[in-house]
């Protein structure tokens, strides 16, 4: 082969741009212009302690075995060897017979006639061996591959190449790495400042909340049906609007009906609008509310009191996104995103035939259930004195804030009304109270539905003091009667016990445990 030949096999090496491809290309043309049969490819592993095949153009007299590899440090074959000394090796077929130690080594050349030896070729980059080459050839080919310095000079340029595709493919592998873990640290700053607004809307630190509000951003970032369950005055408009502000349509319409506060009759009309003279008193084309929610946030409340016949029209209307308005002749489409909100059991209205079951199931593909605040009495101080913030706020008032008889108090509040009911009693303690001053007992307003059993400070207690001989175990005692005659009191409800004696759940919890009660 001529230098100009091999010139322009150079060239076309040099254009190759995977690595795969390169050594394709490599063994290819090593193959077709020394009219070789047989030649072995083998490179180092990630880890450099193993030859692993990596290319091979095997005829009769190589048996390569493709999922064989050679340990470096195992002398018992020939690879070893060259390795070490970086030199060029020729073993003719009676050199073979000593070398038949390792097996898979034995295996490759098992199929080598007389005549034939066995070449190995180091491929040498910055002084180290990269790779080996091993050919089949007769004793003459023998002799002139090791003259011809050109397939040599083709060698090296391949090692060069090969190396420049592995640091490129490293480089680029690891600024991959690095923009997705970039990419991981902006979306987990920007998950944490999402969940510190909601933490500012959604005010709380139990542990119901801070699943809340991780549902929230979760769902917040599809499109699915979401069904906010929970008791009256738990916050669930906030909830729909939560959702809605963290979504992608947040800079669209957020409409929101209350079921239950709309007489049957005319709730179809706000839902799908009308044209005008659809009906007595349809004077102008008024645009419904799902309309008027395309592109944005439909928030149904009470979705429990919506009638049978209306519920499967709203079906249709989430299944195919289009509706018709009332005395329309066509039917128009919008694209909204639907959040439901109710204070009952929906499923038990399935059960007794109130409420349409595909309906429901609809309506159901991301359940969230906002907790009651009788369920995270730890957080009544943190609302307490939000909502005197927010007061402050709206009335350009300066209430510094609440004293601690005044919050035990609140604490043995039942809350049927929850977060709601709190709020407007500290509004209403807020209007009582002077500026700077702080929320006093006397400016609570009477609590008629709540159940308030007083904390009577004991200034007797039956029994002789002198008799005491270790105050700590008289303490422990005393306590374990009052929350032993408290449970009895509630039927082991340790919750209403809890604000019964003025405190957390969370710490009455743990006295039980310290006094080793078991009701």
């Amino acid at each position: 082969m001529t230098s100009k030949q091999w010139l322009e096999q150079t060239s076309s090496l040099l254009e190759c741009t995977r690595e795969h491809e390169l050594t394709a290309q490599f063994m290819r043309t090593l193959q077709q212009q020394l009219c070789l049969s047989d030649c072995v490819l083998l490179v180092p592993s990630v880890d450099g302690r193993r030859l692993i095949l990596s290319q091979f153009r095997a005829d009769k007299r190589l048996k390569v075995d493709t999922e064989a590899d050679w340990d470096v440090t195992d002398f018992s074959h020939p690879f070893a060897h060259v390795l070490q000394t970086g030199k060029p090796m020729v073993l003719d077929y009676f050199s073979l017979a000593y070398w038949r130690e390792e097996v898979k080594f034995v295996q490759l050349v098992s199929g080598l006639p007389q005549e034939i030896n066995l070449l190995m070729f180091p491929l040498i980059q910055d002084q180290h061996v990269s790779g080996l080459l091993i050919f089949a050839v007769s004793v003459v080919e023998t002799k002139e591959m090791l003259q011809d310095q050109q397939w040599q000079h083709y060698c090296g340029v391949f090692m060069r190449h090969w190396q420049l595709l592995n640091t490129v493919a490293s480089q680029s592998g690891q600024a991959s790495f690095l923009a997705d873990s970039l990419s991981q640290a902006k979306d987990e700053i920007r998950h944490q400042k999402s969940l510190k607004a909601l933490s500012q809307i959604l005010v709380g630190e139990a542990d119901k909340m801070y699943k809340l509000r991780g549902e929230i951003l979760r769902v917040s970032g599809t499109d699915l049906s979401v069904m906010v369950q929970g008791a009256t005055g738990t916050g669930k408009e906030l909830v729909a609007k939560a959702i809605h502000e963290h979504s992608q349509r947040h800079d669209e319409q957020f409409v929101a009906i209350n079921c239950a506060a709309i007489p049957e009759n005319l709730l179809e009309s706000e839902l799908f609008g009308y044209e005008k003279g659809a009906f007595s008193g349809a004077h102008a084309k008024k645009k419904g509310l799902i309309a008027q929610a395309n592109k944005g946030t439909l928030f149904l409340d009470e979705i429990g009191d919506m009638p049978l016949n209306l519920q499967s029209k709203l079906l249709r209307v989430l299944e195919s996104g289009h509706f018709r308005a009332l005395g329309a002749s066509k039917e128009e489409h919008s694209n909204f995103r639907l959040v439901a909100a109710t204070h009952v059991n929906l499923k038990q209205r399935v059960d007794n035939g109130d409420f349409r079951r595909d309906l429901y199931y609809r309506l159901c593909q991301f359940p969230i259930h906002v907790p009651a605040l009788s369920e995270r009495l730890d957080d009544l101080s943190l609302l307490v004195n939000h909502f005197i913030n927010g007061f402050n706020r709206h009335h350009r008032r300066e209430i510094t804030g609440v004293r601690y008889e005044t919050l035990l108090k609140l604490k043995r509040h039942s809350y049927p009304g929850n977060v709601r009911e709190l709020r407007n009693i500290i509004e209403y303690a807020c209007a009582l109270t002077s500026h700077h001053g702080e929320l006093e007992v006397s400016a609570l307003p009477e609590f008629e539905s709540a159940e308030l059993i007083d904390i009577r400070c004991v200034s007797s207690v039956e029994g002789d003091f002198g008799d005491i001989e270790d105050l700590r175990l008289a303490v422990a005692e005393f306590e374990r009667q009052v929350i032993r005659d408290r449970l009895d009191k509630f039927k082991g409800d340790r919750a209403k016990a809890a604000m019964s004696l003025g405190m957390p759940k969370r710490t009455f919890s743990h006295k039980c445990l310290k006094l080793e009660i078991n009701e």
